[in-house]
C-alpha cells in the first residue's frame, strides 16, 4: 500500500510541475506595474516601477511598445528604457520629451521554445519617488 501511495504522489508531482512549466494564465501576469489609468485625452496606461515584467505569446513576431516618461531624466537628459526578452537584451528606447508618447516597434527574436509565453522586462534609467516609485507610462502593447 505504501508503494502505491508513493507512486501516486510522485505522479501527481510530475503532473503539477509539467502544468507549472507553461501555465495558461501566464499571459495575464505582470510585475512592477501599477493598475490601469487613463490620461485626460483618454489614453489608457500603466505606470511601471524601476523594473517591470509582462508576458507576450511566444508566436508574436513584432511588439509595438508605447512609452512615455512623465518626468525628465537627470539634468534634463532623456530617460532610457532597456527592453529584454527572456533575459536577452533587445533594445534601449530613448524618451527625450516627457510629454510625448514614443511608440517603438520591436522585432521579437525567433527562438525555439516549447513555452506559450515569453517574458519581456523593462528597466527604467530614472524613477520618481513619491507615494509610489514611478518609472514610465506604458500604453496598450500591440502584437503581431
Amino acid at each position: 500500500m505504501t508503494r502505491k501511495r508513493l507512486f501516486a504522489g510522485a505522479a501527481l508531482l510530475v503532473c503539477v510541475l509539467a502544468y507549472l512549466h507553461d501555465p495558461p494564465w501566464l499571459g495575464e501576469v505582470t510585475s512592477g506595474m501599477l493598475r490601469w489609468e487613463e490620461d485626460p485625452p483618454g489614453t489608457r496606461f500603466r505606470w511601471t516601477m524601476g523594473r517591470a515584467s509582462f508576458f507576450v505569446p511566444s508566436d508574436a513576431t513584432t511588439m509595438t511598445l508605447p512609452l512615455r516618461a512623465a518626468f525628465p531624466g537627470p539634468n534634463g537628459r532623456p530617460v532610457i528604457v532597456r527592453v529584454s526578452v527572456d533575459d536577452r537584451w533587445l533594445a534601449d528606447i530613448e524618451l527625450p520629451q516627457p510629454e510625448e508618447w514614443v511608440r517603438t516597434s520591436l522585432p521579437l527574436p525567433r527562438t525555439a521554445t516549447s513555452r506559450s509565453f515569453r517574458r519581456v522586462d523593462l528597466h527604467v534609467s530614472r524613477t520618481a519617488v513619491g507615494p509610489f516609485i514611478l518609472g514610465v507610462m506604458t500604453g496598450q502593447i500591440g502584437l503581431r
